[in-house]
C-alpha cells in the first residue's frame, strides 16, 4: 500500500510523476477533473433521455387525466343592446373643388343593462363631438370620388371610443347608413 503524504489523497509515486510531467510541459494528471467531466457527460445524457421519454409518453400523465376529467366552460352569450347616435354630417371637398356631405348613421354595441352601456349614454355628447373631431381632422379617404372608406370611419371611431372609454365598453360600432350629398 502507498503513502499517501498530501491533502488531495496523491501517493509519492504520483506527485512524482506530476512533477516530471511538469519539467516536460505537460500538465500534471488530475483525477479530479477526469471524474468532472465523466460525471457531466452522464449528467446531460440522463438529463436528455429523461426529456425524451417526457416528450414521447405525452407529459404528465396525471395532468391529461385532470383535463379530460373537467367538463369544458361554456360561456353564456352576452346581451348587447345598441345605441343608435344622431347622424354625423361631415363636409367634404372633391377633386374638382365641390363641397359635398358625408352622412353617417350608426350605433354602438354594448352589453345590454350594465355600468358600461349607462355610462356610454352618459357619453354620448362628448363621444359625438370625439366623432366629428375624428372625422373632419383628415380627409375621408374616397370622399373625394363618392366611395366613402367605411373600415377606415369604424376604425377612426374605435379608436376614439378606446381613447375616451377604455378597453371593453363598446364591443363594436354598427354603420347603420353612409350617403354621400352634394353641399
Amino acid at each position: 500500500m502507498a503513502v499517501t503524504n498530501t491533502s488531495d489523497g496523491k501517493t509519492r509515486e504520483e506527485l512524482e510523476d506530476d512533477i516530471l510531467r511538469m519539467r516536460a510541459g505537460l500538465k500534471p494528471e488530475s483525477k479530479l477533473n477526469l471524474k468532472l467531466i465523466i460525471f457531466s457527460i452522464v449528467g446531460i445524457l440522463a438529463a436528455a433521455a429523461a426529456g425524451g421519454w417526457f416528450v414521447i409518453s405525452g407529459g404528465d400523465e396525471d395532468a391529461t387525466a385532470e383535463v379530460e376529467d373537467t367538463p369544458p366552460v361554456i360561456e353564456a352569450p352576452r346581451q348587447v343592446a345598441y345605441i343608435d347616435l344622431k347622424p354625423i354630417f361631415i363636409q367634404v371637398e372633391t377633386g374638382k373643388g365641390q363641397l359635398q356631405n358625408v352622412v353617417v348613421t350608426l350605433s354602438l354595441e354594448v352589453e345590454e343593462a350594465s355600468e358600461n352601456a349607462r355610462r356610454v349614454e352618459h357619453e354620448l355628447p362628448r363621444l359625438y363631438e370625439a366623432y366629428l373631431r375624428a372625422l373632419t381632422v383628415r380627409p375621408l379617404p374616397g370622399a373625394a370620388d363618392g366611395n366613402v372608406d367605411v373600415t377606415h370611419i369604424k376604425n377612426r371611431i374605435r379608436a376614439e371610443n378606446l381613447r375616451l372609454l377604455g378597453p371593453g365598453t363598446v364591443y363594436d360600432v354598427v354603420l347603420r347608413n353612409i350617403w354621400v350629398t352634394e353641399g
